[in-house]
């Protein structure tokens, strides 16, 4: 075993004695910690601004020392097993730049040759182009204005003292980038109303830095109007609205003119004032930016003042009818109407003013001006219903002689509107026709001898004709009181039709009277004396009424215990479910039932 271990030491002492020999041999190199110093590569802007010396130096890196100011030069040299690690630095120009073993002190403006050197191996060395510059002390900035619109660019331009300052560069900055952008020259470029700080940082190194505010500011871009084409009356007004464009805009004032004050003036808030009919342009122009504007169109008419309407059609159903109108002034520039119904249940109304009926009746028609006026006007137009066709209510009238009764003419349809008749007679001997005085469809019927006779009716619309045959004799002796009596408190009568008729109803008045002849109540609805027996079942002739058939109308038991007296009149009856029979007064047959207590 220890015959082993003894060889393997020693090759282990070998390589290592090996890489020993092969670190000792390996190129020194250096390395400067430029972390706090001014440096700056060759090839950069400012590296090619600080040119100088030799063609050499020019391709080296350069520092930048500021007079009176030491820099201690930090350097690493490589491999970590060299001994000797010391470095050695030189000046070109000892009276620019001062060494003191690793610290350099700028003496004086100017440039020279800086060189870092191994002390083992002074070939292994680092250069710079050393230049001690005269700093920056204060920095001013001009411009021609401090403010910038929105889209535009100033430039600003800095100023430093002293005036032999080596690097007169700055950096410039925005506080506000939103507001507004400043490039390497200086061009600050407006982005957004607001405020900013541009701030110029000299490059040299001594921070040195200058303030300036900018304010941008917000331009019109572009106006709108509410309306690009408006009308105005004549000695009216109407009203422009303009809106400036962006919404950020600083200065949103405007101007307004017209293209032609004798149509159309307009004030400085955009009113503008009709003066005579006729057309021209509104201009609404920004006072900050004479090239943003917007236009409207105005059209200036005569408006219409009054509405009249002429007589009201005649218009039936299903029929139509054409209204007529007037407009003042005669000039007015727009006279067109709209025509509404109130009722187009009753008539309805075209754009022309044509109306048509739809049922009869009344209905107001308006009419409104269109050219903005609101002028209206109303005529109340009937529609009438054309008749038809006529029927009597009757088939016969029975007439008494001497005596007038009335009948009916009734007109199809019902809602007929003219009621006008003519009425005749075939004999006139027999009988005489006149219509009534407020209601011409009816017509009042005198006997003037027994005898049988037709009466016409002729409607006044159309020219339709009905007709009833008359009877003229003694009708109203037609019934007789044969029997009245009284049985405990009611009152009962027997008829006989005494005639020729059928006869389908009768009415018969019963009055109650106490011994001294005053009423005694016995009418349950009115509380008067008299109530109504009626017989409804038909009586044919020389046949009597029987007790049963009767039925008492509103009757109530009379309260007085003095009832003397009843009294019994037929005062009506209808023949054959036609014709009702009024019997006068003076003929209505009468009998007086005496209560025997």
């Amino acid at each position: 075993m220890k015959k082993i271990l003894i060889p393997l030491l020693v090759l282990a002492l070998i390589c290592i004695g090996l890489a020993a020999a092969a670190e000792e041999n390996e190129a020194i190199r250096l390395e400067v910690n430029t972390r706090k110093l001014q440096v700056y590569d060759r090839g950069t802007a400012m590296a090619a601004e600080l040119t100088g010396g030799t063609a050499q130096e020019e391709e080296l890196s350069v520092l930048v020392i500021p007079v009176k100011k030491t820099c201690q030069m930090q350097v690493t040299v490589t491999p970590k097993t060299l001994k000797n690690k010391k470095v050695t630095l030189t000046a070109g120009d000892p009276e620019i730049l001062k060494i003191s073993g690793n610290q350099v002190t700028g003496l004086k403006p100017g440039s020279t040759l800086l060189t870092i050197a191994s002390a083992q191996d002074p070939e292994a060395k680092v250069q710079y182009r050393a230049v001690v510059s005269q700093p920056v002390k204060r920095i001013s900035v001009t411009t021609s204005r401090k403010s910038v619109a929105a889209g535009e660019t100033i430039t600003l331009t800095p100023e430093f003292l002293p005036e032999d300052a080596t690097i007169r560069r700055v950096t410039w900055i925005s506080s506000n980038e939103k507001a507004a952008t400043v490039d390497a020259n200086g061009t600050v470029t407006g982005l957004a109303r607001g405020n900013t700080r541009i701030s110029a940082i000299a490059e040299d190194g001594s921070n040195v830095r200058a303030n300036i505010s900018i304010q941008v500011t917000q331009n019109a871009e572009e106006i709108l109007l509410d309306r690009t084409e408006l009308t105005v009356n004549a000695g009216g007004t109407a009203n422009l609205k303009a809106t400036v464009l962006p919404a950020a805009t600083n200065d949103k004032s405007v101007a307004w003119s017209s293209s032609d004050e004798s149509i159309a003036t307009v004030n400085a808030r955009g009113r503008i004032t009709g003066i005579r009919q006729g057309e021209c342009e509104i201009t609404c122009v920004s006072q900050v930016n004479g090239e943003i504007r917007a236009k409207a169109a105005v059209h200036v008419q005569q408006p219409v003042k009054k509405v009249t309407f002429g007589e009201a059609p005649t218009v039936y159903v299903n029929e139509t009818g054409r209204l007529t109108w007037n407009t003042e002034p005669a000039d007015a520039t727009n006279p067109a109407l709209t025509f509404r119904s109130a009722n187009e249940k009753v008539l309805t109304v075209s754009e022309d003013g044509t109306v048509t009926g739809i049922k009869a009746g009344e209905a107001t028609v308006i009419a409104t001006t269109t050219d903005g006026s609101n002028r209206q006007a109303r005529v109340k137009v009937r529609v009438f219903q054309h008749v038809t066709g006529v029927h009597m209510r009757r088939k016969t009238a029975y007439i008494d002689l001497g005596a007038t009764s009335s009948t009916s003419a009734i007109l199809e349809p019902s809602n007929a509107t003219n009621h006008n008749m003519t009425w005749e007679t075939a004999d006139a001997s027999v009988a005489k026709a006149e219509p009534l005085a407020k209601q011409k469809n009816r017509v009042n019927i005198t006997g003037v001898r027994a005898g049988e006779t037709t009466v016409t009716g002729t409607t006044e619309d159309g020219g339709f004709k009905a007709s009833i045959l008359v009877k003229v004799g003694n009708w109203e002796k037609a019934l007789k009181i044969t029997e009245a009596k009284v049985k405990g408190a009611d009152a009962y009568v027997t008829l006989k039709n005494d005639s020729e008729l059928t006869i389908t109803s009768i009415t018969v008045e019963v009055s109650v009277f106490d011994n001294e002849g005053k009423p005694v109540p016995s009418n349950k609805k009115d509380n008067s004396n008299t109530y109504q027996m009626v017989y409804k079942k038909t009586l044919n002739p020389g046949a009597s009424t029987k007790e049963k058939d009767w039925k008492t109308v509103n009757f109530k038991l009379p309260e007085s215990t003095t009832v003397h007296e009843y009294v019994v009149k037929v005062t009506e009856f209808e023949i054959d479910h036609d014709w009702i029979k009024l019997i006068r007064k003076k003929n209505q047959p009468t009998k007086k039932c005496p209560v025997h207590l």
